[in-house]
């Protein structure tokens, strides 16, 4: 059973788009997400930024995509998924953890308005529902 996350933090770089097999638009982009821990004496600390692997797939795809772009906080709630392929040449199989935003099943992306404001500008339904 996959496990659903919520996180918020940047983007590492502008979310690349690109198109399944069957000509759905996907986005694929890195989310750096950094904590607050309490250190040893009690005091609040940055932990380590950790960097998450996203997918955002149909419409909401082409909205990230024309919307951020690199260093923009950003909320991700998804179902995280860990993908293992093949190695060439070493029968190794490496793993990767990868939160995936479904578009009209589950998840979204929202612009984090923590340290930011934003004006909101509705989309096209019948545009979003052709994508």
């Amino acid at each position: 059973m996959p496990t659903t996350v919520t996180f918020a933090g940047n983007l590492v770089e502008d979310p690349e788009l690109g198109y399944t097999h069957d000509r759905k638009p996907f986005v694929s982009c890195r989310v750096l997400v950094s904590r607050r821990v309490q250190g040893a004496a009690g005091e609040w600390v940055n932990d380590e930024p950790r960097p998450h692997n996203v997918e955002v797939y149909g419409s909401a795809a082409t909205r990230v995509h024309d919307s951020c772009g690199s260093g923009d906080p950003i909320v991700v709630r998804g179902l995280e998924r860990t993908e293992t392929w093949p190695a060439k040449g070493t029968g190794e199989k490496p793993t990767k953890k990868v939160v995936v935003v479904l578009d009209n099943c589950f998840g979204e992306v929202g612009v984090s308005l923590e340290y930011l404001s934003a004006r909101l500008e509705r989309a096209d339904r019948a545009a979003a529902q052709a994508s």
